[in-house]
């Protein structure tokens, strides 16, 4: 879908619902520069607005997998990436609470701004090495004590041929450092979700891997492990690929 498409079809969501979002979106702005609110209650306000969001757009997200989860928390997700609702599409249908770690540069967007400070999130600023590495140790000790990070390590949507890009090495150093389980995550059809204009025709799926544990990639450089989680969400990919 091109960005042009995709934001006519965000357009026409809110214009038809302008006064649910006239109502939520100020009070999402308000929790998002307030610190009179916990963690978990940001965290907990920003997903219901998530699902409200998805609703109003008529999107439907059907996850698979969900037994797949490590019981522990502190685990990484890697998942492809297909369209810019594929966050949102994940949180929609995630049972636990997960941040997400992002380029720098998607994070100043009206909503996204909100949804980046309400739910935890690692902005990367690449031309910035300092700040990069700086965050990158900063997800390595986060993810020792037990919270979940969202990564995608194509680093963006713009293949619809079903072919995974290249995945970013960068990404897998934190979960080396924390000998974390990676949960590989596959994203389908959800560049097909408008296809036929504003009326969805696609669900989209989430299905959840079987998790790589750190003993199966200790002995891995960050490189091959890219690669192996690549091959793992391409493999499953390929099932549903037409």
């Amino acid at each position: 879908m091109t960005t042009r498409r995709s934001f006519s079809i965000l357009f026409k969501v809110l214009t038809k619902n302008w006064y649910r979002m006239l109502f939520h979106y100020p009070q999402m702005i308000r929790m998002a520069n307030s610190k009179k609110y916990s963690s978990a209650e940001r965290y907990d306000y920003c997903v219901e607005q998530i699902r409200l969001l998805m609703d109003l757009t008529g999107l439907k997200v059907v996850p698979y997998g969900l037994e797949n989860l490590p019981q522990k928390d502190g685990f990484y997700l890697c998942s492809n990436h297909q369209e810019k609702f594929d966050p949102l599409a994940i949180w929609y249908c995630f049972p636990r609470r997960v941040g997400v770690i992002l380029d720098d540069r998607a994070t100043h967007r009206p909503y996204i701004a909100e949804v980046c400070k309400l739910i935890k999130s690692k902005k990367l600023h690449y031309r910035k090495m300092h700040q990069l590495l700086k965050s990158f140790d900063e997800v390595t000790e986060e993810l020792k004590s037990g919270i979940n990070y969202l990564v995608f390590p194509e680093g963006g949507y713009e293949q619809e041929d079903g072919k995974l890009a290249k995945f970013q090495t960068g990404c897998f150093k934190s979960p080396k450092r924390a000998k974390c389980p990676i949960v590989p995550v596959c994203v389908i059809d959800s560049f097909k979700i408008f296809d036929k204009g504003y009326k969805t025709t696609n669900p989209i799926q989430i299905h959840y891997l079987k998790p790589i544990l750190p003993s199966e990639y200790a002995d891995l450089s960050t490189t091959q492990i890219a690669e192996l989680v690549k091959t793992r969400i391409q493999k499953e990919l390929d099932k549903y690929q037409k």
